[in-house]
């Protein structure tokens, strides 16, 4: 026969995995709940999240024109972002100029060698 003691150890064993269940289901609705409530805040604001992925509502629609504008802009600021080193200057100093496409794309001013992109481009006689 068991003891008071034997009853007391088990009831509290059972106490603590029990509570210890319940806080774990609890923590986890409570965590869905926040979620749910995030998804439909962001829902809200136009942006809706699904287990497929993000989509997001926008007031403007952008056709194939649009497109490819947007990306020869970015393309065409990259260019202009980045430095070339120029075919007149020193070697020793380091100025740099930067160099749109038009003027990559230009002739090399009667000279026949020129630097694009820091790699030497020489030309015969016989095909200018």
């Amino acid at each position: 026969m068991a003891s008071w003691i034997d009853i007391i150890a088990f009831l509290t064993t059972t106490i603590l995995f029990v509570g210890t269940i319940f806080g774990i289901i609890l923590i986890a609705k409570r965590l869905s709940a926040a979620v749910q409530n995030t998804k439909q805040s962001l829902q809200n604001k136009g942006i809706s999240i699904s287990d497929k992925g993000v989509s997001i509502k926008t007031s403007k629609r952008f056709d194939r024109e649009n497109y490819v504008d947007a990306t020869q802009r970015g393309i065409i600021k990259v260019l202009d972002a980045s430095n070339f080193p120029t075919s007149g200057t020193d070697d020793s100093q380091h100025h740099f100029k930067s160099k749109s496409s038009s003027d990559l794309l230009s002739a090399d001013n009667g000279s026949h060698s020129s630097k694009i992109f820091g790699i030497r481009r020489t030309h015969s006689g016989a095909s200018k």
